[in-house]
Parts: structure tokens; C-alpha cells; sequence
């Protein structure tokens, strides 16, 4: 459920380096293989959502020949086999890059189609186009407790833009203090977002409340880098905001170093991470109230590579632990703005989608329960 934006690959080689992994890394439960619909060689999975049991929504596209994205997709785990939607109005060169999904059954998903923006809402069991709102390119929707929401990487002016919620049948636009958004949570009638603040390069880290009528910027120390963004927000407490982003030192031996703070409403505290872990991407939290993070890590041996990881602590103890992604061996690639992650409401099960290099999308599967 997010936007279609530039995606950064991460260097599939590192140089080579000897680290010594965390003691506090611990490898249960385990993460499996989870079977993917039947779909063409070129295909690339940009989305998921996993809300609740049964409820497993995968989009992208399947491509006659790489580098030529076309032919959407959009598939549901029913807890028994994938089943696939047709997509109405919806151009063979189009691509869905977008899934939402709560746990009381509404999905929106949402992409691009011919140059401009495509949305579709799951209505008796089927989807139904949506106008969206003018002037986009693309969409991207997040169904919150506050609201559906889509935000446009139009600026206004320098250093904003607009985000749309959704009102009956119309959208209502709001001016947004941040010039590119890559995520939106709700929290009651309220909501975070995530992205680029005002800048000449969108190389600074944004973040954004909105308090139930307006949004307003928060100010988020920017790291000394060549570039940095946040990928995606947990609001768990109106008073403990957590973010997780990637920040682009592109020094030696480790190409990036990843961003993961909380704020109490007044003040950001930077939070302590595994020394492996180089960059963070999705956030969320199962029903226990512990929270997880699919992330890339930097192999502990020499000639060291990145691999796909999933990592978790209680937000008390911020003892970590570690989910390794079956098929270590393949690169873990990095694609800006994805949301990977989801885990089940009733279930605790966690879901993640991973894009390898050379293998391509890997679908894998756990149970947080004791």
C-alpha cells in the first residue's frame, strides 16, 4: 500500500568484510516458504497485505519481457489456494503497484494506466473503478481509521504538496507539508505519514501528523548522509510514533545504514539496532503488541552480501530477535516505498514478500504464536 515511486536497488556486491554477528540475534520462529500464484517468468510482485486470516493480497504484474512492465495482476490467499480478480478498465500496460486491505474486508488497490492514475475497490467480490482524484499519475491507496487516503507527489508550492481522503463518493484535498509520501497510518481519527521533507533533492527525511483536521509538519533530526528517506510509520500510542527508513552513506563496506526512531510527542529518540541490519522498510505489530520490521542485513562473513531479514522485539526490552527468509544465498533487493509486511489480527501470523536477485519474488510465511 504504497506509492509508486523510485525504487533504489542496493548494491547486489558489497566489498568484502568480516563482522561479527549480534549475540541478541536469534532465528525462531522460522520463517517458510509459502507457494506464489502461477505466473510468468518476468513477473515482479510490488505489494502486500495481510490483514487477517484468509485475507493474504499480493499485486504486480507479469511481464512478456523484462523491462517491459505490463499485464497487472492481483491475487488472494484464501487459505487454500491463490485466486486471481480481474482488473476492470484496465490496459494490458498498466501496472498495479498498490494493495490495501483491513481486517473487516475492504481492499483498494491502485497503480497507473496509461499515464495516469487507476483505483479499484473490492465490492462483491469483485473490484469496481474508482475515479481518482485529478491530476495524478499514479495512486496509491491506504485505507486508515481516519480514512482512505491518497497522496500526490505534486508540489503546490516548494517543498509541499496535496493529499486526498476520501468523503462519500468525493475527495477532499488537504495541503501537505512534505514534498513526497511514502506511507500513511491511522491512529483513531488521526494519521502519520512518512516520506521526503522540503528539500532541493529529496534527500531529507519527512514526517507529517494530522490531527483530525489538518496535516502539520514534525521535525525529524536529519542523519549526516549523502541522502536519506523514511519508508513507513507505526503509530502504536498517541505518545510513541515509530519510524523506519534507509539512509544512503554509500561508504565502504556498508552502502547504507538504517534509520529507526520513536517519538513521545515532544522529542525523537534514536532506537539500537543489530549491527548487521543496513537498511529497514515496513513496520507493523501483531496482536502481543510486539513490533516487527522486514529489513536488509549484511551477511557476517567475508566477501559479506545483503539478505532479506524480518526482525522483532518488544517495544520494552528492544531485545531482537531475527527472522531469516528461506533461500539465504540470493541478494536481497531493495525497492523504495514497498510495504512487505503484514501479520494476521486473529492469527499472529506474519507474511512477507521479498524481492531477490536472481530468483525474483519470495513469498514466506510464519507463526508468531508460542
Amino acid at each position: 500500500m504504497r506509492p509508486l515511486a523510485r525504487f533504489t536497488v542496493a548494491a547486489l556486491a558489497l566489498a568484502a568484510a568480516v563482522m561479527v554477528p549480534s549475540p541478541v540475534l536469534a532465528a525462531d520462529p522460522l520463517l517458510r516458504d509459502h507457494p506464489l500464484p502461477e505466473l510468468r517468468a518476468k513477473a515482479d510482485l510490488l505489494d502486500l497485505a495481510a490483514p487477517e486470516q484468509n485475507q493474504v493480497w499480493i499485486v504486480g504484474y507479469q511481464a512478456l519481457k523484462a523491462g517491459y512492465p505490463g499485464n497487472p495482476v492481483v491475487h488472494r490467499w484464501n487459505g487454500r489456494r491463490w485466486a486471481g480478480f480481474t482488473i476492470p478498465n484496465f490496459s494490458s500496460r498498466g501496472v498495479l503497484g498498490s494493495v490495501s486491505a483491513t481486517a473487516s474486508g475492504e481492499v483498494w488497490i491502485g497503480g497507473t494506466r496509461n499515464g495516469s492514475a487507476y483505483i479499484a475497490q473490492l465490492a462483491n467480490g469483485g473490484f469496481v473503478e474508482v475515479p481518482a482524484p485529478p491530476g495524478l499519475t499514479a495512486a496509491a491507496p491506504e485505507a486508515t481509521s481516519s480514512g482512505l487516503w491518497v497522496a500526490s507527489n505534486i508540489r503546490t508550492q516548494p517543498g509541499a504538496s496535496v493529499i486526498w481522503r476520501r468523503a462519500g463518493t468525493a475527495w477532499v484535498s488537504y495541503p501537505m507539508p512534505m514534498q513526497k509520501v511514502l506511507a500513511v497510518k491511522g491512529a483513531g481519527a488521526e494519521a502519520w505519514a512518512v516520506g521526503g521533507a522540503p528539500s532541493e533533492d529529496d534527500s531529507v527525511p519527512g514526517v507529517a501528523h494530522f490531527d483530525g483536521t489538518a496535516w502539520e509538519g514534525v521535525d525529524y533530526p536529519p542523519p549526516f548522509s549523502e541522502g536519506s528517506i523514511l519508508e513507513d510509520v507505526l503509530p502504536r500510542t498517541p505518545d510513541d510514533i515509530w519510524v523506519v527508513g534507509t539512509n544512503y552513506t554509500r561508504g565502504e563496506p556498508r552502502p547504507t545504514e538504517p534509520l529507526l526512531s520513536r517519538y513521545d510527542g515532544d522529542s525523537w529518540t534514536d532506537v539500537p539496532l543489530p549491527p548487521e541490519i543496513i537498511g529497514l522498510h515496513s513496520i507493523t505489530r501483531d496482536p502481543a503488541g510486539k513490533v516487527w520490521i522486514s529489513a536488509l542485513a549484511l551477511s557476517p562473513a567475508e566477501g559479506a552480501q545483503q539478505r532479506p531479514v524480518v526482525i522483532g522485539t518488544s517495544p520494552d526490552s528492544l531485545s531482537w530477535t531475527v527472522l531469516e527468509v528461506p533461500g539465504v544465498g540470493e541478494f536481497g533487493v531493495h525497492h523504495e516505498g514497498r510495504d512487505n509486511l503484514g501479520v494476521e489480527l486473529s492469527t499472529s501470523r506474519l507474511w512477507l514478500l521479498t524481492d531477490t536477485y536472481p530468483g525474483g519474488p519470495v513469498l514466506s510465511t510464519a507463526s508468531l504464536l508460542p
